[in-house]
């Protein structure tokens, strides 16, 4: 058996049917190992999300397959969480409940949910925070209570779709290094969508560039710095270098597009 995520040949295509068939991604290949921080870069609309929400078993591939562990991906699993842009908590519920709203579906006994809520809340950094509405946090703490919850289920893998996108350059970045801290201690694997060379760089074990719809994976740049990482050293500000380079020309590709669409 294969263990991990493995992403083959998968091509995606909305409203295939109708008038205006949308082709997200074509033929995509990709493999995640075990414990791996991978992420997606590419311009908008180019078929990242398309992609995590396959993996994620929410939408149905048009072709290819997607395995892991050896078993095909055909619906949601606690074993792979997906974190959106916005925290998408229950506003009528406290954050200790939203943490372990999956676990009191499951099953678990009150003790036990009580046991990783506390352990959640000192994990992501809201101690005393837990019996707080959503509406009273910041962004960034609202997004770590949404990371606590999907952890409550103890998942293989983690599927982020631009997580930090809405909050400040500070918050963001503490945030960055509060997800590097909770993948180390998860041993979870993280495929992570993003536009953003800097956070990709900061973070990735593994960068895979994306072109301009549909999503084909344009180039994979492997980095092996320790992390945290300084990002104004040669080394990264050459990474940084090349990722603009391979994304230039598909960013155009994308707005040429988008303007067509609108001629």
């Amino acid at each position: 058996m294969t263990l991990g995520l493995k992403i083959t040949n998968v091509s995606k295509t909305w409203n295939p049917g109708g008038p205006q068939p949308v082709p997200a991604v074509r033929n995509l290949t990709l493999d995640v190992e075990l414990g791996e921080f991978v992420v997606l870069l590419g311009p908008s609309g180019c078929g990242k999300s398309s992609l995590l929400y396959i993996v994620a078993g929410l939408e149905d591939a048009t072709e290819g397959s997607v395995t892991f562990d050896g078993l095909e991906v055909t619906e949601p699993s606690p074993e792979r969480s997906l974190i959106f842009q916005e925290a998408a908590l229950y506003p009528w519920l406290t954050v200790r409940d939203n943490i372990t709203f999956g676990l009191k579906i499951a099953g678990q006994s009150p003790k036990k949910q009580e046991e990783a809520a506390e352990r959640l809340l000192r994990l992501v950094g809201l101690v005393g925070a837990g019996d707080k509405r959503p509406h009273e946090l910041s962004g960034g703490m609202r997004q770590r209570a949404a990371l606590a919850r999907a952890l409550a289920m103890q998942p293989k893998v983690l599927l982020m779709d631009e997580p930090f996108a809405a909050l400040d350059i500070q918050t963001r970045a503490r945030m960055q290094g509060h997800l590097l801290n909770i993948w180390e201690s998860s041993q979870a694997s993280v495929l992570l969508v993003t536009h953003s060379i800097e956070e990709a760089l900061a973070l990735a074990d593994r960068v895979v560039v994306f072109t301009a719809r549909p999503g084909q994976i344009k180039a994979e740049i492997p980095i092996s710095a320790p992390r945290p990482r300084d990002m104004r050293s040669p080394e990264m500000i050459d990474l940084a270098i090349e990722c603009e380079a391979l994304l230039a020309e598909e960013v155009e590709k994308s707005f040429k597009e988008q303007e067509q669409e609108l001629a």
